[in-house]
């Protein structure tokens, strides 16, 4: 049952990613799917597995401030299939930002697209690229600013 989980969380949100990198300046996707229905929906999930698990078993044991008692609490498939919604719920919020700023910045399309792919398989790569494409452009704009002024 928790593969099931899994398995429905994450083509949920793989389907809410494609898109978000087909469509990334649709209001509909970028501001409303993917910043809040789809996020919303699995944060949901989420939250009624971690309700259930401590209803049903208590707080869990062992020290969570310790890798040793983070590992003792995940090995309940349960408690890491929710854990693995955590990150996917996350990184999409951040991904639709991602999509909004990319686009109001005019990010060429490749470049913003890989920025999105990485944030949906690795989080903070993809966020941290986005953030150096951002920063670049920005300089970018200015050094041909102050060239026009100058």
């Amino acid at each position: 049952m928790p593969q099931h989980f899994f398995q429905i969380t994450n083509t949920v949100a793989l389907l809410a990613w494609i898109g978000l990198v087909l469509f990334p300046g649709r209001r509909l996707v970028s501001h409303l799917l993917c910043a809040t229905v789809i996020p919303g929906l699995l944060a949901a999930c989420y939250a009624a597995v971690i309700g259930w698990k401590l209803v049903s078993n208590g707080p869990p044991p062992g020290d969570v401030m310790t890798i040793d008692g983070l590992r003792a609490v995940f090995a309940d498939d349960w408690v890491f299939a929710a854990a693995w919604t955590h990150y996917l719920v996350f990184d999409m919020v951040v991904g639709a930002w991602i999509a909004r700023d990319a686009v109001r910045l005019g990010i060429p399309w490749p470049l913003r697209t890989v920025a999105l792919v990485l944030t949906f398989l690795a989080g903070p790569v993809g966020f941290l690229l986005h953030l150096v494409m951002r920063f670049l452009l920005r300089r970018a704009v200015a050094t041909d600013d102050a060239a026009v002024t100058g």
